[in-house]
């Protein structure tokens, strides 16, 4: 797995840290660039040996210490003016890598930054947004959420984090009391070498909160002094590095040498057959909208972020949005041509056009049919995946189905979320697919809502599968999958078989376009 964004480290004397949130403290050096992002502010040393350092803002609004000899190590209050009460506060425990750290005083000084610019006030203390955004970067991860009592819990795949976001409460209860009550970390609890808290009031501005959660599930490595490293870290993150250095040596073997693709220059655009299908890239647009022709009625305009498709009864659209990463296609049916969106499915950008394909395909011809896919049906329980080679598996509030290549799942949230709130993004949605290298490293993922028709998540599940080979342009390979696709020329007997996308093939007969006619889930309750 090629990576030309290591750090600079001497690895007799310095290791390399995965994942980051393990990589404990570091030296005094890692913390003084913490602070990097507050230039401009006042810094003022304190305490008898000028350990203690409290940076105050230029407004005066905000003020953020570090004070190593308490529990709370780092600590943040936020006022919306000199003499108020703090609008919320909270901070890091002794133990946290100073990097994350300095991620959250990052997103912190831009937002007081902007306001200034912007002639603005309240940026550094608004509560726009939804946690879903906060949490995007945890869910990328494949990190599962499930909810209790108002309450949302998200755990990483290695049980080391453990993320809870409380319910919103009164400002002046909960500052008076407890400010860990609203966002909440908990990394290695019971190892005391490893282990660190954060904590934040539930008034913490959404933006912030989603900065620590892509700092925390920062890819990343760190580097630290070797011989600072508990034992358990320092042994996983050789293992790591020898991980990454044998998927590297088999990614250097996969590809050509840099000499033969200069000396041939068409080489990179060569169509090569490639499997499994999950790993081989995004492919073309025109493949994951094969079916949305003129044609079948569908017209097809450009918007400002991208394309739009939508059917001739106006009641389905597929949006591709380039720019976004987790959302980047769309396709929501509505309740009629003036409806409420009634279920939306969402794919990430390296979701194989194939796997698009098949469900636009499968839209098309409901939509043709007469039928309306916003019927949304409540899932056969089977869900047809177990007649598949599929294995369940349910703990708590979660169904797992694990296709026979494990690296593909589908993951079921029963918790007692809204179906409006799914739709506006507020709570996590009823279904999950996902592809990746290993439980750690996804390669893609489609979020379904609760009344989406189960056919589809069916077809977008076996789809990813499948066992044909697909075509790609040798250049479209995601490099870091090179040492786990198999990849021939086109053309070839092997590949003979590739599906070329231009017309999907069926693996059995089509499902009934209306879906299982089971009753629909009545709305749940709302989750604060």
């Amino acid at each position: 797995m090629p990576d030309a964004y290591l750090p600079h480290h001497d690895p007799d004397v310095e290791t390399l840290v995965r994942p980051r949130y393990l990589a404990g403290p570091g030296d005094r050096e890692a913390v003084d660039a913490a602070f990097e992002p507050l230039r401009g502010w006042r810094v003022v040393a304190l305490g008898r040996y000028l350990t203690e350092v409290v940076a105050t803002s230029p407004c005066h609004r905000v003020r953020v210490g570090y004070r190593p000899d308490q529990e709370q190590a780092w600590q943040v209050a936020a006022s919306l003016d000199l003499f108020a009460a703090p609008a919320w506060r909270g901070g890091f425990s002794r133990a946290t890598p100073p990097e994350i750290v300095q991620a959250f005083l990052g997103a912190l000084s831009d937002s007081l930054h902007f306001d200034e610019v912007d002639d603005s006030t309240g940026t550094f203390v608004s509560l726009e947004g939804t946690l879903a955004d906060a949490n995007e970067a945890l869910s990328e991860r494949g990190w599962p959420t499930l909810c209790t009592d108002g309450r949302w819990l998200t755990i990483s795949g290695d049980g080391e984090v453990d993320y809870e976001v409380g319910p919103l409460v009164d400002p002046a209860v909960e500052l008076a009391s407890d400010v860990q009550s609203g966002f909440t970390w908990r990394i290695s609890p019971n190892d005391p070498e490893v282990g660190w808290t954060a904590g934040f009031s539930s008034c913490t501005p959404l933006h912030l909160i989603a900065a620590v959660n892509g700092a925390v599930a920062d890819r990343s490595p760190l580097v630290r002094s070797s011989d600072c490293l508990p034992q358990r870290v320092a042994a996983r993150a050789l293992a790591e590095q020898a991980e990454f250095e044998r998927r590297e040596a088999k990614a250097r073997a996969a590809l050509p040498s840099a000499s033969d693709l200069l000396a041939d220059g068409d080489s990179l655009e060569t169509p090569v057959a490639v499997s499994p299908l999950y790993l081989a890239g995004p492919g073309p647009v025109e493949r994951a909208v094969a079916a949305l022709t003129s044609e079948a009625g569908w017209r097809s305009v450009a918007v400002r972020s991208g394309r739009l498709w939508e059917s001739d009864c106006q009641s389905v659209r597929v949006a591709h949005l380039p720019e976004r990463t987790r959302d980047t296609w769309q396709i929501t049916a509505f309740a009629g041509p003036l409806g409420m969106p009634a279920w939306r499915a969402t794919f990430s950008c390296k979701t194989p056009a194939e796997v698009l394909g098949e469900v636009t395909r499968l839209v098309a011809e409901t939509v043709t049919g007469g039928a309306w896919p916003g019927n949304g049906t409540e899932y056969d329980p089977p869900f047809e995946l177990d007649r598949h080679g599929w294995t369940r598996r349910t703990v708590a509030v979660w169904t797992t189905f694990s296709a026979p290549d494990s690296k593909v799942v589908l993951e079921n949230n029963s918790a007692d979320f809204g179906h409006h709130e799914e739709l506006e993004g507020q709570a996590p949605p009823s279904w999950t697919l996902t592809a990746g290298i290993d439980d750690r490293v996804s390669a893609w993922s489609a979020d379904f809502t609760t009344r989406t028709p189960s056919y589809l998540v069916t077809a977008a599940a076996l789809t990813a599968v499948d066992p044909a080979p697909v075509l790609r342009a040798r250049r479209s390979l995601p490099e870091m999958h090179l040492p786990y696709l198999q990849v021939v020329a086109a053309g070839t007997g092997r590949s003979s078989a590739a599906r070329s996308g231009t017309a999907p093939a069926s693996r059995g007969p089509s499902p009934d376009p209306a879906g299982p006619q089971l009753p629909v889930v009545p709305d749940r309750g709302r989750l604060r």
